[in-house]
């Protein structure tokens, strides 16, 4: 009997260990969804649901659309999801012993330090298994990196009197800054209203609607496509709106006196070209990386305690251009792969380096918020061409003198309330029988939509072909280049990192 007493006592605290284990590693909690961002480089982020499983992903460069093309993340497990990521990485040649530093920032919906430090003690154990694995040790950081605490602490200066922005956390600006990215709609002060929850679910439905081949040159040339059906689309309708009213005001121009039809159509054009501008100016402000004027990489050097030749040859793309995003980069990549003991040597003179990289967002910032005024001129030839409309759009467009992203958008707005205004007034015009009439002429334009939705279609569809040959063969680049190197090297397929 004492025996059996003895084994059972094992086994309940063998099961009680182990049930305090799991305990540790679930992240099913009936309390939201959590959102975590790895950065190797490549970056990439992820919405965990209620139940630890992965609910979306965004590959947030091109190194990740790379790394992650052709596998399934979502549905996986925190823990499978982290386990894929870190033997990608490895495979790839992103994650190695001179590359070793991984950024993980979590952020629970419901605010929770202890949901996030489960996830992240989750990342922790998968990347050190696989490190494990490959005869290499990591580095796994769950705090902030340089950059993004940089970026919070100039974007509260940037808003001294709003208190969303001075009260949110850092964890919280990253979701508002993830938001706005992925987000045209949304701006900044508007998101930093939103609590975490919001913020994530918001996230993650973006996230749903990514495709994994949708690279830059992918995006823009499904832009273009959209701009040219859209054109196409309006005129074919405005034209028969117009043809209409001219048909109807030939036979009682006392009853018609107005051609509605014809000022309906010119809304709509100006609206879509406006908004056509809109998307050109946020794709620029995205896809910019604006070359900044006389960097002193000597300083960045100096303070990271390392030599001004590597900076420079890490930062100087092939034009010899530096950006905000290559240095910033640079100095995360530096720090991450540093020593406890390095890293306390120049803790102290990090924040000088802070400053100095303020500057040169400023520098950034500048220009971007100048790009809306470049299209300036087109957009009031948009509002003189419609002369249909009279005064009122020009008018409307002076008045906001310089313009900024959010004019734009309300330029936009303001064209939409007027065709939908008029419409209204078109609807009140017609009889019945004449305004059914009238939705035959503009389904009679059908021939012309359908011709330019099949361009559309061809259009996109080659756009997507190209991006996943592109990256099909980019990531087997990756996994041929980093056996090959490594076998060179005598490390059993480890290479050094092929960035």
């Amino acid at each position: 009997m004492k025996k059996i007493c003895a084994i059972t006592a094992i086994m309940l605290t063998a099961v009680l260990l182990c049930t305090a284990f799991v305990g540790c590693l679930n992240t099913n909690n009936d309390e939201g969804k959590t959102y975590v961002s790895v950065d190797i480089n490549p970056s990439l982020n992820m919405v965990i649901d209620e139940e630890g499983k992965v609910e979306s992903v965004e590959a947030a460069n091109e190194d990740a659309q790379v790394m992650l093309y052709g596998e399934v993340i979502v549905g996986k497990t925190a823990e499978e999801a982290f386990e894929l990521i870190a033997n990608l990485a490895i495979e790839c040649g992103y994650l190695t012993e001179e590359n070793s530093g991984v950024n993980v920032t979590v952020v629970a919906g419901n605010g929770s330090a202890e949901a996030e430090a489960k996830v992240g003690d989750i990342a922790k154990a998968a990347f050190n298994a696989e490190a494990g694995k490959a005869n290499m040790s990591v580095n796994i950081n769950t705090g902030s990196s340089f950059s993004l605490e940089r970026q919070f602490e100039y974007t509260k200066g940037k808003y001294p009197n709003v208190t969303a922005v001075q009260n949110m956390s850092i964890g919280k600006f990253k979701l508002v800054t993830e938001l706005v990215a992925n987000d045209d709609s949304v701006t900044f002060e508007y998101a930093a209203t939103l609590d975490n929850e919001d913020l994530i679910e918001r996230l993650n439905s973006c996230y749903e609607k990514i495709e994994p081949y949708a690279t830059e040159a992918y995006n823009l040339a499904v832009a273009e496509a959209n701009k040219a059906f859209e054109i196409a689309k309006t005129s074919a309708e405005g034209a028969a709106w117009t043809a209409y009213y001219a048909k109807i005001m030939a036979l009682n121009i006392i009853e018609h006196p107005v051609n509605y039809g014809a000022i309906y159509a010119a809304y709509d054009i100006a609206a879509v070209s406006v908004d056509y501008t809109l998307d050109q100016i946020e794709l620029a402000i995205s896809y910019t990386n604006k070359a900044l004027s006389n960097v002193d990489t000597q300083k960045v050097a100096d303070i990271l305690g390392v030599e001004k030749s590597e900076v420079d040859a890490a930062v100087t793309d092939e034009n010899g251009n530096i950006t905000l995003e290559s240095l910033e980069a640079y100095i995360d990549k530096t720090l991450k792969n540093m020593s406890v003991e390095a890293y306390n040597q120049i803790k102290a003179e990090l924040p000088e380096l802070e400053t100095y990289v303020d500057g040169l967002q400023a520098e950034v910032d500048k220009f971007l918020e100048s790009l809306p005024e470049e299209y300036a001129d087109a957009i009031r030839k948009i509002a003189e061409d419609a002369k249909v409309l009279g005064n009122d759009v020009i008018e409307f467009v002076n008045s906001l003198g310089d313009l900024t992203v959010d004019d734009v958008r309300s330029i936009v707005t303001y064209l939409e309330q007027k065709r939908d205004e008029t419409m209204t007034k078109i609807e009140e015009d017609l009889t019945a029988e004449e305004l059914e009439e009238a939705k035959t002429y503009v389904q009679a334009s059908n021939d012309i939509i359908s011709s330019a939705q099949t361009i559309y279609n061809t259009a996109v569809e080659s756009a997507k072909k190209e991006a996943e040959e592109f990256l099909a063969q980019a990531k087997q680049g990756r996994f041929e280049w980093k056996h090959q190197h490594g076998e060179e090297n005598g490390q059993g397929g480890n290479g050094e990192n092929a960035q």
